[in-house]
């Protein structure tokens, strides 16, 4: 097996649908040798009876409840038995050759551990994907809504239009050798919901592999359906991970975001009720 297909699932059976069909209409076995894994965290909308109807077509781990994005693609991962492992979201659709690029760029190129590629809009414009490791500064600048000064740290200025090395790639679609994950370890399942990856690409390049954007593939990226979900006890898992994250890599100098993060999220429960 040279590839396993991860894809985490929750209350997406239009996109889940869609996403699979993609795989399996843009890449032949021929081409590449690979394997569908899903796991659906305790979904209620119909995607669990979807995924129960492609038999044997996918490999289908069914969680009772939703256990979060990290523990389930844990889940997956133990199952992978690919070379390389892809993290991929269920709200993406595959594009011809671009999961035979992604294989054959980490086949020759031993020293990159990781590879992500261009995500596009429905309009076919690039999504960013691409981030430095963030600072406190970071934080403080993005939980105040001052995007505009941290433009560096997302990368604004980069056009997706050539190939580099970069510190952290969404993991919508990160193809990851299995060798590194067997020594960096999977995601830490500390991290609920976000901020697992940015840990995850973390200890990649802290092991001296490097993780490369790939400019000449690209799949579609339709946006981020389950967060958008959130009810107010998942967001306040969602910033309790981001809290986690500052105060594990920079200490009492974190605690500051404490305030920031709790009013960010009283504003977002009152809007919604």
């Amino acid at each position: 097996m040279t590839l396993s297909i991860i894809i985490v699932n929750w209350n997406t059976k239009e996109l889940i649908g869609k996403c699979i069909e993609s795989i399996f209409d843009t890449t032949q076995m021929s081409e590449l040798l690979y394997e569908v894994i899903v796991i659906d965290n305790g979904s209620a909308d119909g995607s669990k009876e979807y995924l129960l109807s492609l038999g044997e077509k996918i490999v289908l781990i069914n969680n009772d409840t939703n256990r979060g994005y990290a523990a389930a693609c844990n889940l997956g991962m133990k199952q992978a038995a690919g070379k390389y492992m892809l993290l991929l979201g269920s709200d993406t659709l595959m594009l011809n050759g671009t999961l035979v690029k992604c294989a054959a760029y980490l086949e020759s190129n031993p020293q990159v551990g990781a590879v992500g590629c261009k995500l596009l809009n429905p309009d076919g414009t690039a999504q960013n994907s691409c981030k430095k490791f963030p600072t406190l500064k970071n934080a403080f600048y993005a939980y105040l809504s001052l995007d505009k000064l941290n433009r560096s740290y997302d990368m604004a200025d980069f056009g997706y239009d050539k190939t580099i090395t970069v510190d952290q790639i969404a993991t919508t679609f990160l193809m990851i050798r299995a060798e590194v994950i067997k020594k960096t370890g999977m995601f830490d399942e500390t991290y609920r919901i976000l901020y697992n990856d940015v840990d995850l690409c973390k200890r990649i390049r802290s092991y001296g592999w490097e993780i490369v954007f790939l400019h000449t593939c690209s799949i579609y990226h339709l946006g981020s359906h389950s967060t958008k979900q959130a009810d107010f006890a998942l967001r306040k898992k969602m910033y309790g991970d981001i809290y986690r994250y500052y105060c594990r890599n920079f200490g009492f100098k974190a605690k500051f975001l404490y305030p920031i993060l709790v009013t960010r999220l009283l504003i977002v429960s009152t809007i919604k009720a």
